[in-house]
């Protein structure tokens, strides 16, 4: 029951992602200001259901695999919280009742660690997708047209996380240029922009996974 919870609320925080790095094609920021909240108060609850993690920090051998897994978690955990801190200055641009009042730094800071706490989300969802995909290659053994195919779809999945990158210009927010990036056509263009970035991080973090598993 506790698995299915954990799944339920990772499910969760990444359909919130989904949404909140829709605005440009949503634009409703009452809304946006609301389901950041949601996903703050999930990222707290996954936190306590995984505490685990932080008494077992000092605990076990340490291999590459395990030091890149707990690098990312890492570095996500201050991007979250530096998403946290930058929205409540934001708060202004959002709730009437906000006394806080947005400057251009706090946007800048706000959208850099968005764009880049989604990117390490992605990268630490492919640790957790790895062992999944190990199995399927593993069921693709038994004929060579099953493991050509599943490498195929790697590649096209791979191109479809390059694409969505591309498309959804999250680099420009990403390293601070000080433009805008261009909206989606729709909601329905900028949601199949990130899943297939999604797809592309997940399969690219599994192909890494496996190189680091030979050192």
């Amino acid at each position: 029951m506790k698995r299915i919870a954990k799944i339920v609320i990772d499910v969760l925080m990444y359909s919130c992602f989904l949404y909140l790095m829709s605005y440009g094609a949503i634009h409703d920021l009452t809304t946006h200001g609301y389901v950041g909240i949601a996903l703050f108060v999930l990222f707290f609850v996954h936190h306590v259901m995984n505490f685990w993690f932080y008494r077992t920090i000092g605990k076990g051998k340490w291999n590459a695999r395990r030091i890149a897994m707990n690098v990312t978690d890492w570095i996500l955990f201050a991007l979250m919280i530096t998403m946290a801190v930058s929205s409540i200055f934001m708060t202004g641009l959002i709730f009437e009742w906000s006394p806080m009042r947005a400057t251009q730094t706090a946007r800048e800071l706000h959208l850099a660690s968005c764009c880049w706490g989604f990117m390490v989300m992605l990268f630490h969802l492919g640790f957790h997708l790895d062992t999944k995909l190990d199995k399927l290659e593993n069921l693709c053994r038994s004929r060579a047209w099953k493991t050509v195919l599943l490498y195929i779809a790697y590649g096209l999945l791979i191109a479809a996380g390059v694409y969505g990158f591309v498309q959804s210009q999250l680099y420009v927010y990403m390293f601070v240029t000080g433009g805008w990036k261009m909206a989606a056509e729709s909601v329905t263009s900028a949601v199949l922009q990130l899943l297939g970035l999604t797809a592309g991080v997940c399969v690219l973090t599994h192909l890494g996974m496996k190189l680091l598993k030979r050192s």
